[in-house]
């Protein structure tokens, strides 16, 4: 028997990711930081693949740089606009 291709937990994870991508093109850029309190504020539960899924696979979110936050720098996320435009 085989895999089944979406399990309610890819689903999930699909769901939260596309959130995430969302959230940055209405909101973005944001920190890191930024984005955690925002999905903690909207309820959803921060697991590193889902982040990473968003920001690091998705081909709409781009990292453009660094900001110095309380002596820490955190990974600056947005929305690529040029992408969004090409549709």
């Amino acid at each position: 028997m085989g895999r089944k291709r979406w399990t309610p937990e890819r689903q999930r994870t699909l769901k939260e990711a596309d959130w995430i991508v969302g959230w940055l093109r209405t909101n973005g850029p944001a920190t890191t930081r930024q984005l955690v309190q925002a999905m903690q504020t909207e309820g959803l539960e921060v697991r590193a693949h889902v982040m990473n899924k968003a920001l690091r696979r998705s081909p709409f979110i781009v990292h453009c740089g660094h900001q110095e936050v309380e002596g820490s720098s955190l990974s600056l996320w947005d929305f690529d606009r040029k992408a969004g435009e090409e549709e």
